[in-house]
């Protein structure tokens, strides 16, 4: 019995291991189906896990915003001398 325990604890982390291919597989599979269990994995492990581009991603799309904010409001022009109101 306690060789059989010791095999066991031997084998464990090879057995965690094949599990997480045969996991992965899987999970690619539907991902490639589009089914809605790998999405929904693939949006929880995106919470928790940590990005680690995070901070030039946020900087990279403030910049982007600040030069269309630009952009718009070089090209507004008012339509008539007061402004965008017309009199009756």
């Amino acid at each position: 019995m306690i060789y059989l325990q010791t095999l066991l604890y031997g084998a464990l982390p090879w057995l965690y291991f094949i599990g997480f291919i045969f996991f992965s597989l899987i999970m690619i599979s539907w991902a490639r189906n589009r089914k809605a269990v790998a999405i929904a994995f693939g949006l929880f492990l995106q919470i928790y896990l940590p990005d680690p581009r995070a901070q030039i991603t946020i900087e990279a799309v403030v910049e982007r915003k600040q030069e269309v904010k630009k952009a718009q409001a070089g090209n507004k022009t008012p339509k008539n001398a007061e402004g965008s109101h017309k009199d009756n």
